[in-house]
């Protein structure tokens, strides 16, 4: 099972590589909230956190990092005032053109020589695997 950390630290290498080459100020979390925007842009907070396997208080200083930087805004939601949404600003949906392009090229790399089939079962094996380590929600 060193394979898994050690495969998640060759990809967070690489991409932090890749950002640096680019000049992209971003962590590896930032972008993780970024690509979860990209597909959900004006979700709450609490689904953030959600999704990226964060607790509150870490999700917090995130979007509070990503706030400063001019990426992402919170709004309060209309109908529930308690709610916060996280919503893209122009910056941080322009990132989506130059972050999107590395993360597919570290695909890329990372599936060379590795068959269609052992991938796509790799993937279905991690996806479990994610599951049966991610508490069910109460």
């Amino acid at each position: 099972m060193d394979a898994v950390p050690l495969a998640g630290s060759a990809f967070r290498a690489y991409l932090r590589r890749r950002f640096r080459d680019y000049r992209l100020d971003l962590t590896l979390e930032m972008v993780q909230v970024l690509r979860y925007l990209w597909g959900r842009d004006g979700v709450s907070q609490q689904d953030i956190a959600r999704a990226a396997n964060r607790d509150k208080a870490t999700m917090t200083a995130m979007l509070d990092n990503l706030v400063r930087r001019g990426l992402v805004e919170r709004r309060a939601d209309s109908h529930d005032r308690r709610t916060n949404r996280v919503v893209l600003t122009p910056e941080g949906q322009a990132l989506e053109q130059q972050v999107k392009p590395l993360i597919a090229e570290m695909y890329g790399v990372a599936g060379q020589g590795v068959a269609p089939d052992q991938l796509r079962t790799c993937l279905e094996v991690l996806a479990k695997i994610t599951q049966n380590l991610t508490p069910a929600e109460k």
